[in-house]
């Protein structure tokens, strides 16, 4: 799988985490806000991925370590992105949000390249 179509789903995945969460706190929709919210978990996963290096095909050669690699980089980019949302608003995240941004997160990322990982799997063949 080339490494664009990763980090593309990566971010796509991300901003549907803001999308999903907008929608179920009966925000309307707007782009900027959106991106807003977005802008600092992906800025943040940027990060993840290059000191991770989860940004590799080999990441997602196979099932278990496509959700293993989703995960640590969702170690380190999560919280960044909570750090780097707080700087950028000048206060700290909503205690919910902030419980919530990770398990969710993560599983989203790990749904995607659980799939990356299968696709590979499948192409391969």
């Amino acid at each position: 799988m080339p490494v664009k179509w990763l980090v593309a789903g990566d971010l796509l995945v991300l901003f549907l985490f803001v999308l999903i969460g907008r929608h179920d706190h009966a925000m309307t929709f707007s782009l900027s806000a959106a991106l807003e919210t977005a802008l600092p978990f992906a800025l943040a996963w940027a990060v993840a991925l290059g000191v991770l290096r989860t940004y590799r095909s080999r990441t997602v050669s196979a099932p278990g370590k496509a959700v293993l690699y989703a995960l640590l980089t969702c170690l380190v980019a999560v919280p960044l992105g909570l750090l780097l949302r707080s700087v950028w608003l000048g206060r700290l995240p909503n205690g919910s949000f902030a419980v919530v941004a990770f398990p969710l997160i993560a599983a989203f990322m790990s749904v995607w390249r659980l799939a990356c990982a299968l696709i590979v799997r499948r192409i391969g063949r």
